[in-house]
């Protein structure tokens, strides 16, 4: 559990919506591509309704500021697409670190389970607690440029490793530190500007309306809570 998760919840029932299609998307769609049990390809490419509103308004910002263009990776996750992403970042990170272990023993391996937990959240069924993507209002958003293809920002969105963090290259003295930097900073003022939270270890990663959200805006309640 982390600290924004004792923020009650009101759900507002604000209505979970398809991304309309002129954004440029990830594609593939990296999740799906991997297996993970979504019913069909009409669950992909959603989120809740004022997430979405505020997310034209981000890219229209952007582009009329900018030469680049808003790039959706991910959006709203049923509960079984979370448990199946972060049970495969275990097991990958067990991999690296050359482990057998089985997906039923994931709590005998804390210090693992800690790592993935920096950012995968856990998969809970617990409606008090649910993770940030089953809620709607959470999403993975990158820079692309005009044609959609994706900007170099100094890290793999899911790259679980310590150069995924916001701020991480703000103190690295090279040329290319400083443009990733730079686009970092761009991305979450731009987000921020139509009232998105980032996540703290991610630099991609963006929210409205949940837990995380209401916790670093210190709201009462978050808005959302998991679909």
């Amino acid at each position: 559990m982390k600290i924004w998760n004792k923020i009650p919840i009101e759900e507002n029932g604000d209505k979970l919506i398809s991304i309309p299609s002129y954004f440029n998307f990830f594609d593939p769609h990296p999740y799906f591509n991997l297996g993970a049990p979504y019913k069909d390809k009409t669950a992909l490419w959603k989120l809740r309704k004022e997430v979405v509103n505020r997310l034209v308004k981000v890219n229209d910002y952007l582009i009329s500021k900018n030469s680049f263009y808003l790039l959706i990776y991910d959006g709203w996750r049923p509960l079984e697409v979370q448990e199946f992403m972060f049970k495969r970042a275990f097991s990958l990170e067990c991999e690296k670190l050359d482990i057998d272990v089985s997906i039923e023993n994931m709590k005998s391996y804390p210090y693992i389970l800690k790592k993935v937990e920096k950012f995968w959240a856990y998969p809970s069924f617990d409606s008090n607690c649910p993770p940030p993507h089953s809620t709607g209002g959470a999403l993975d958003v990158c820079l692309s440029d005009k044609y959609g293809n994706l900007v170099e920002m100094g890290s793999q969105v899911d790259q679980m490793d310590n150069s995924s963090i916001p701020n991480f290259y703000e103190k690295v003295n090279s040329e290319e530190a400083i443009i990733w930097n730079s686009r970092r900073n761009l991305l979450r003022e731009i987000m921020s500007k139509f009232g998105f939270t980032q996540h703290p270890n991610e630099w991609w990663h963006f929210s409205y309306g949940d837990q995380l959200w209401a916790w670093k805006n210190k709201k009462e309640n978050a808005l959302y809570g998991k679909i």
